[in-house]
């Protein structure tokens, strides 16, 4: 345990910039990770508190959080470095597209996991076409979305099957542990009574 908390600290030691850099400029990677991200610092606060057992089941939540944000934190990292040389401004433009390409492989995650026949080779076109739009630095259309959801669809073909992935699932453990992330505050209008 002491072991894992030590590495989780060094990983946020050196990726807290860029986490915060995506939570300032209100950035939808940061939405991404957020969940994940707050799961694991909560655990490892309540744990080393002692108000939280570090059990089995916590175990494979931490083990697979963090393995999460490592690979996905990498990918971004590697973008920001060899695409945008180092700009973030740059890289916040497209990233809109980095976070497909991280959906896709959330996506492709879930159907190795639950064993469902995929055909890989359209995956590989449609991360081309995206990673082509980065490359080219074409303008990102509004409807993107829309077309990467199609060809998901289309990958998946006739196994109907609820995209349930760990950004959903770390939602989820948050609540369970009493973190309410995504709680709005109450707006009045006109006078408060």
């Amino acid at each position: 345990m002491n072991y894992l908390f030590a590495e989780f600290a060094s990983w946020k030691k050196e990726n807290d910039a860029f986490y915060e850099e995506l939570r300032e400029h209100e950035a939808m990677l940061f939405d991404r990770f957020y969940p994940v991200y707050e799961v694991m610092t909560h655990i490892v606060k309540e744990v080393a508190a002692e108000r939280l057992p570090f059990d089995e089941d916590l175990k494979k939540i931490f083990d697979v959080g963090f393995a999460f944000l490592h690979e996905q934190f990498e990918t971004c990292k590697i973008y920001l470095d060899t695409d945008f040389h180092q700009d973030f401004h740059a890289f916040l433009e497209y990233e809109s597209i980095v976070n497909y390409i991280l959906y896709i492989e959330d996506v492709r995650y879930e159907l190795e996991e639950k064993k469902v026949e995929y055909d890989d080779m359209l995956i590989e076109q449609l991360l081309d076409e995206l990673e082509n739009i980065i490359e080219t630095r074409k303008p990102v259309e509004e409807n993107l979305g829309l077309y990467v959801d199609g060809k998901i669809n289309t990958i998946i073909g006739d196994h109907k099957m609820d995209f349930y992935g760990i950004i959903d699932i770390f939602s989820d453990v948050a609540e369970t542990l009493g973190l309410y992330l995504f709680e709005d505050d109450e707006i009045v209008i006109g006078k408060e009574i």
